[in-house]
């Protein structure tokens, strides 16, 4: 099923419905390795790092860093015409691994190694996605004052 042509997730898929059900609580999870704690993304049914199966889901910080994006000035899929241009983003999260998402605000802001939030969008109710945006820097590096 999809909303205004664009696809949309099976959020029933056991493999991923424990991350549809959270991102429709506004909180981002991630699996998590039963026997050795490796925390990874995208989902598998094994963890990646000693195939022990069925990992549980743990809940992480929305935030991170902008690894590197892409800005798409061509629609791959006409169903996208109506966002040109848009980003896609890298975010290396503050818990380890890094995950894709749609970048929000102006293009022209997005530079490498910037701090980013996730924000849940809600598209109905079953699916809720993660989207990023970056945010301002809590310490201004240059050291300047407020003026």
């Amino acid at each position: 099923m999809s909303s205004a042509g664009k696809p949309m997730p099976d959020v029933t898929d056991p493999l991923v419905a424990p991350f549809w059900a959270a991102t429709r609580e506004s909180r981002l999870v991630l699996p998590r390795c039963i026997a050795c704690h490796y925390l990874w993304w995208p989902p598998e049914p094994i963890c990646p790092e000693c195939q022990t199966p069925a990992p549980s889901w743990q809940e992480v910080a929305p935030t991170g860093s902008l690894w590197s994006f892409a800005i798409y000035h061509r629609a791959l899929d006409p169903a996208f015409a109506d966002d040109i241009p848009y980003a896609v983003g890298l975010v290396q999260l503050d818990a380890g691994p890094k995950m894709y998402g749609i970048m929000r605000g102006p293009l022209a802001d997005l530079q490498i190694g910037q701090r980013v939030r996730a924000e849940f969008e809600r598209v109905d109710d079953a699916v809720t996605f993660v989207r990023w945006r970056c945010v301002a820097s809590v310490t201004n590096s240059e050291g300047g004052g407020s003026g």
